[in-house]
This record gives C-alpha cells, sequence and structure tokens, in this order.
C-alpha cells in the first residue's frame, strides 16, 4: 500500500465528509472524491463498518456501483478492496447477493471471481447467501460466474450443510429443483455433519406434499432425488 494513502484510512473528517454525502444521495460527489482517494474506500463508516461500497450496495446504487468498482480495479491489490468486510464479515457482493441485484453481483464479481467464495462470520459465501434467502435469479447470476472447479466448496456451509439443505429447510422447493439440475447427485447425496441429507430434509416436511394428482415442483423434487 503507498504509504501516502493510509492517511485517507485515518481521516476522520474526509470520512465524515463521505459519510454526510452518502447519506444525503450525493453519490456522484461521493465518485469524485473517492476518485482522487481511492483508498479510502477501505474504511468503514457506520456503527456496522459498512464502506462506501457497502453503502452504494445496499442503496440499490448501480451507476455508483459500477464507478466505484472501476476505480478499485485500477488500483493495486483490488482484491483487498473488494474483500474488505463489515462488521458481520459480509463483502458488498454478499450485499448484492442478498438484494438480488444481478447488476451488482456481476459488476462486482467480475473484478475478483474469487470473492463469491469469500466467507462472513456465519460461514456463508454469497453464493450461500443467494440460496438462504431464496433468491433464484442472484444465485443463477453467481453459478454462472463461479469458476467451475470452486463452485462446490462456496456451496457448502462450513458446519457440513449444502445449498440444497438450506433450499430445501427454507421451503425454496423451486431453487432447491433448480439445484438439484446443477449440481446432481454430488449435492442430493451429500450428507451434513449430523447425518442429514437434503431428502432426509424434505420428507420431514408436511408442506411438501400437498393433494392433488398433477405432478408438482415438491414431487418432482422427490423423483429426482430419488432417481440419482
Amino acid at each position: 500500500m503507498d504509504p501516502s494513502m493510509t492517511d485517507d484510512l485515518t481521516n476522520p473528517e474526509l470520512g465524515n465528509v463521505l459519510f454526510g454525502k452518502a447519506m444525503k444521495g450525493r453519490w456522484g460527489e461521493v465518485v469524485d472524491i473517492c476518485t482522487e482517494n481511492p483508498w479510502s474506500l477501505v474504511a468503514g463508516i457506520t456503527r456496522l463498518e459498512d464502506t462506501r461500497l457497502h453503502l452504494a450496495v445496499s442503496g440499490g446504487q448501480e451507476e455508483t456501483v459500477r464507478k466505484l468498482t472501476c476505480i478499485i480495479s485500477e488500483q493495486p491489490n483490488h482484491e483487498m478492496l473488494l474483500r474488505v468486510k463489515n462488521e458481520r464479515g459480509n463483502t458488498a457482493l454478499h450485499i448484492a447477493a442478498l438484494m438480488e441485484n444481478e447488476a451488482m453481483c456481476e459488476c462486482i464479481a467480475r473484478v475478483d471471481f474469487s470473492l463469491i467464495g469469500e466467507r462472513n462470520q456465519e460461514g456463508e459465501t454469497p453464493l450461500f447467501t443467494t440460496v438462504l434467502f431464496g433468491k433464484k435469479q442472484a444465485f443463477q447470476c453467481l453459478y454462472d460466474l463461479c469458476p467451475p472447479n470452486e463452485r462446490y466448496s462456496c456451496s457448502r456451509y462450513m458446519r457440513g450443510d449444502t445449498i440444497l439443505h438450506c433450499a430445501i429447510f427454507g421451503d425454496h422447493f423451486d431453487l432447491a429443483l433448480r439445484i438439484i439440475e446443477l449440481y446432481g447427485e454430488r449435492l442430493v447425496n451429500a450428507v451434513n455433519e449430523v447425518g442429514i441429507t437434503p431428502l432426509h430434509l424434505l420428507v420431514d416436511k408436511p408442506s411438501a406434499f400437498r393433494s392433488g394428482s398433477r405432478l408438482g415442483v415438491f414431487e418432482r423434487i422427490i423423483y429426482q432425488c430419488t432417481y440419482i
């Protein structure tokens, strides 16, 4: 890091100015200041240690996110800037995934694809976050961007549950079916740390079996799991 840039991180006056402009929606001015002081993007400026990029993402400021990400991508060690986490261990990509904003997910992840596998304090990757909250479109976006050799590791929770466990437990059955289509038996047969498979979770859910003769999404999941 350029020693002269570290002054930006500890300059409370600059931080207060940027925070005030962000809270007033003066994002163009925030971008201008960050262009001159790119390392100021690292500093947390809220109680939860959110950075300017975190705030822009949570505020749905797609154009600002694009511009800030562009500034970051031009810096040496830009990966470090993008991996800055708030107090809960969430990167800006975690927030974009939670909001199901595909444009922001793609904008951030394309600078550093490894961010898709970055874990927060709960051990959740951005890909895992999309499933946890049932964000089907954001899930597909990050799945497509994730390097193929990292898709499995990104889909597993630190305590053993997979994204398929998570989708079924959260009643996100359409998403669960899509996960089965993409991952196949590797996740269907995955066992968590207490020996539970996704199928075990599914058969314990009364909501997964509704009356009627038409084959619905719930029955299709059972069929897919059993067939594999």
